[in-house]
């Protein structure tokens, strides 16, 4: 499937996020799809997303779910493609 371009732009720090499907962070949690959050950082090689609901198991993270270079899984992707596999932007930042 071909994405837009955007995809391979980092989300601006402070948009709104909502995950497109569920995201194993195994054994620590398993955020579940629907849940939405804001981006607190956007690099080439980290993307966070701090969500809106207390999630079990992701205390050391600070309540985010990351993604990194270690979520590609092919030589031609980006840590960018991968978070808006999972993560559609709903929003900019939050008042």
């Amino acid at each position: 499937m071909t994405r837009a371009v955007a995809t391979e732009q980092l989300p601006a720090v402070g948009s709104r996020g909502r995950l497109r499907r569920s995201v194993d962070r195994f054994p620590h949690f398993v955020a579940d799809a629907q849940l939405t959050g804001t981006v607190t950082e956007a690099t080439d090689s980290l993307i966070a997303l701090r969500l809106d609901q207390f999630l079990p198991g992701s205390e050391e993270w600070d309540n985010e779910v990351c993604w990194t270079s270690d979520d590609i899984e092919a030589a031609d992707q980006t840590v960018a493609a991968v978070f808006y596999e999972d993560v559609e932007i709903i929003g900019g930042r939050r008042q």
